[in-house]
């Protein structure tokens, strides 16, 4: 991949040396990029599933979900973020009764997540990768040759009787080697067998470049249909067809299945057509089972089903599952669980977290709130997401409701047309104010673009934007919208636990609440309790240190200022030792270089940007995880750094010896 001159140097390798020596911890679980459409038809789209009806009764189920990612700007990112993330969950199956390493004996160092010396070695030992002819592979090193390319895909196969086929690489295989057949290309791929559900299933990445060098391109049917029917006949043939016993059974399961059944559509269908009646007895055994659930009702005139059936097994489902995770953490006490609330933020102490979907994409996060409850929540946001990357069991998280207001890229977008006649583009922007950041204008650019695809503002043939004198109105329904989605944010207020901000050294979330400038969770809960115990001894520490005096009823914002400043310094001096730079405690208002570390600190979380001659500790934005390892450029934008990738420079970072 080429390499801009500005990567070389003895510097790089000095850099290398010293960042090899960190202990880095809690390697994060970075999410997959967002699908990019790029309305080439001939791709599938996000979340594409062939349905698993077979073509007979008696043939064996086999579902097949697949997506294609395009790297984008981020390159080979989004690859590499899920190869680590399928690594993970097979070192997960390997090291399940393990004891977990016990919170509070790392120091902030070892808090560390270092992006230059983990590429390519995060997870290394557990790879139990294969492709076609080889097993035990190495799928960082196999598909670091794919980062320059346009894209790459995902396949889940999964067949209901997987267990019964045992070892499923020949069948992956024979698989594979059909759809290459189909395509009339030699395919490069790696796939992984996952044994941590019910049914055993495969994740397969596939390169996104012919054998030839051309873009590779998988036709929808062959989702849709290929793929599927070939594997059900795959399995069918070495298991044999199902028995009238077994379509017995699963008639038995779907009656009873908490969620969304193919029961339920044929319910859905009948009860339009027919008014209410119903005579097959396996779906008036589900409606049974729905009445008791409220979800149906039987009156005179025939069934009814809710309003929102849909919805409502939906997330009966998503709590089925949550139940399923945490109920090793109840300890024996019957704790409500319940949505985080859409209306009021809670703050609660992180007790279980872990990345969930097919593709590894959303992430549930569960809190013990101070009254006693367990909250739970999910995130698929890419920013939600990096924030709860590696955030250790007892963290202090806010949950709170989604907000829609415009964004500062909103009001600059209706500031600089309100001057150019209605009109937006990177141009007009840059000829307005001559010193804007290229990287803020692009991100401009990007909002505007989806708004357009949200039919809110409208693209002239020579690029410009038309922008509306209510811009901001419409950029509020834009986030109305994104918030119905997703209404729920996250916010770690502490990434550290209660008996580890006791006795910091630097400004922690129990000091914000001594200084008044935070709430402590209210509540007669065993969390509640040990907040407030934490508290008083947090006050003791401070008093004993100087910080307050044993009359004073608050914590100074000046004493704040001066221990986050000591924490920096403190931490800057460490890293200049490890790593032979200059590392200075703060940014200035422009700042350009590597994003080499995140660190959590008791102040909160901050990023390591090394340049090469020095290095600067600044504030971390969850915008900095699309660029771990790249070369950035940071510009104060309000309160807050805005990142990007810095210009004319090569994305990556020489391979590391």
């Amino acid at each position: 991949m080429g390499r801009s001159s500005g990567d070389r140097g003895p510097h790089l390798a000095q850099l290398r040396k010293a960042v090899r020596v960190a202990k880095p911890v809690r390697a994060p679980r970075a999410p997959s990029s967002p699908i990019s459409r790029t309305g080439v038809r001939a791709h599938f789209a996000k979340g594409v599933k062939a349905r698993s009806t077979p073509s007979s009764p008696a043939q064996r189920r086999v579902v097949v979900k697949a997506r294609y990612v395009s790297h984008g700007s981020a390159r080979g990112a989004p690859l590499r973020m899920h190869v680590s993330y399928l690594a993970r969950e097979v070192g997960a199956q390997k090291s399940q009764g393990e004891p977990p390493v016990e919170p509070g004996q790392e120091n902030d160092l070892e808090r560390s997540v270092d992006y230059l010396a983990r590429e390519g070695r995060e997870h290394a030992g557990d790879f139990t990768f294969y492709n076609q002819g080889e097993s035990g592979l190495d799928a960082q090193k196999v598909t670091a040759a794919w980062v320059d390319d346009r894209r790459h895909f995902r396949l889940i196969i999964s067949a209901e009787d997987g267990t019964g086929l045992g070892d499923l690489q020949p069948f992956i295989r024979e698989v594979m080697a059909n759809l290459e057949a189909r395509l009339g290309t030699p395919l490069e791929w790696i796939a992984v067998d996952h044994h941590d559900t019910d049914n055993p299933h495969t994740h397969v990445l596939i390169r996104g470049r012919r054998s030839d060098g051309q873009d590779l391109f998988i036709p929808s049917r062959l989702i849709s249909s290929g793929i599927r029917e070939h594997a059900q006949e795959v399995v069918t043939r070495v298991l044999g067809p199902r028995l009238s016993v077994d379509l017995v059974r699963e008639r038995e399961r779907e009656i009873r299945e908490v969620g969304m059944t193919s029961l339920d559509r044929e319910l859905t269908a009948q009860l339009r057509r027919a008014g209410g009646e119903v005579s097959r007895p396996d779906l008036v055994a589900r409606l049974e089972q729905l009445e008791r659930w409220d979800l149906a009702t039987r009156r005179p005139d025939g069934w009814r089903l809710a309003d929102g059936l849909t919805a409502q097994l939906g997330a009966m489902k998503q709590r089925a599952e949550v139940e399923r995770a945490v109920a090793h953490l109840q300890r024996g006490e019957a704790k409500a669980l319940l949505a985080a609330d859409a209306n009021a933020p809670v703050v609660g102490e992180f007790i279980h977290g872990r990345l969930e979907g097919d593709f590894g994409d959303n992430f549930l996060a569960v809190v013990e709130s101070g009254v006693g409850e367990l909250r739970y929540a999910r995130f698929d946001r890419t920013d939600d997401l990096a924030i709860l990357a590696e955030v250790p069991s007892g963290a202090i998280v806010v949950f709170e409701p989604a907000v829609a207001r415009p964004r500062p890229s909103d009001e600059a977008v209706a500031r600089v047309a309100a001057r150019a006649g209605g009109l937006y583009s990177a141009t007009i922007h840059a000829n307005l104010e001559a010193h804007v950041d290229a990287g803020l204008v692009a991100a401009n650019v990007r909002r505007l673009e989806a708004m357009r695809r949200s039919g809110l503002v409208e693209r002239r043939s020579d690029g410009a934007f038309a922008i509306a004198q209510n811009h901001l109105e419409q950029a509020t329904r834009f986030e109305t919208e994104l918030v119905r989605k997703s209404p729920v944010n996250a916010r770690v207020v502490s990434y550290w636990t209660l008996a580890e901000q006791v006795n910091a050294l630097g400004p922690t979330h129990l000091d914000h609440v001594l200084a008044g400038e935070a709430m402590a969770p209210s509540g007669e809960g065993a969390f509640a309790r040990r907040y407030a115990m934490a508290l008083q001894q947090r006050r003791l520490f401070m008093v004993e240190q100087g910080w307050m005096g044993e009359t004073d009823k608050r914590l100074s914002p000046p004493a704040l200022r001066t221990m986050a400043a000591n924490e920096r310094a403190d931490l800057a001096k460490r890293l200049s030792g490890e790593l032979g730079l200059r590392v200075l405690p703060q940014a200035p208002s422009h700042v350009s270089g590597v994003y080499a570390r995140r660190i959590d600190l008791a102040q909160g979380r901050v990023a390591l940007i090394v340049q090469e001659r020095q290095a600067y500790i600044v504030p971390w934005r969850p915008a900095l995880e699309r660029f771990a390892g790249r070369h950035v450029e940071g510009v104060l934008r309000g309160q807050t750094l805005s990142w990007g990738l810095a210009r004319g420079l090569g994305p990556n970072l020489p391979p590391m010896g």
